[in-house]
């Protein structure tokens, strides 16, 4: 009976001694696995911070635009959606351009397109068609827009002829689709 008590006494520290390094690597693991959460969650900006890091990249950007069309700035709105299909949510500065002169005429949109990886914005593309268009939304990543031109008869206000687009981001390169 003594023999059997002490057999099994053995036997036990074995396996508490045998899982102890299980036990160990299981905890290792899980600290591991649970630092790694910590550093992927601050890796990614939130979305509003990377509104701002692309709103602050396109104030920069913006005197080259203004002095080409010799324009001022009369629209400005950041949007945001995954247009790059990394699953990711991007961003589009849509901008309208004004007369420096005065004057309610459109003379210049556009978008500009800004991709948000890890900690940095950075821009990818831009979008100034020769035609009047306005921004519907991002979404299966695409940017929808609706092209907008003048029938024969139509005011200067009021163009009657619309043509949705989805715009598709490759790379550096914004390609048009008709719907």
């Amino acid at each position: 009976m003594f023999k059997k008590y002490i057999l099994l006494c053995f036997i036990g520290i074995n396996i508490i001694s045998c899982e102890n390094p299980l036990r160990k690597k299981e905890l290792a693991l899980k600290e591991k696995e649970l630092s790694l959460e910590e550093n992927s969650s601050t890796q990614f900006l939130a979305t509003k911070d990377a509104i701002k890091l692309a709103e602050k990249q396109f104030e920069n950007y913006l005197p080259k635009i203004l002095e080409s069309h010799e324009a001022i700035l009369d629209v400005q709105e950041s949007f945001t959606g995954d247009f790059t299909g990394d699953g990711v949510e991007d961003i589009a500065i849509y901008f309208c351009l004004a007369p420096n002169n005065g004057g309610n005429a459109i003379i210049g949109q556009g978008l500009s397109l800004y991709q948000k990886v890890g900690n940095e914005v950075k821009v990818i593309a831009g979008y100034e068609p020769k035609y009047l268009f306005s921004f519907n939304k991002i979404s299966n990543g695409k940017i929808y827009v609706e092209k907008l031109e003048y029938a024969e008869g139509d005011g200067r206000c009021c163009p009657s002829i619309k043509t949705n687009l989805k715009l598709k981001v490759i790379g550096n390169k914004v390609y048009e689709e008709t719907s």
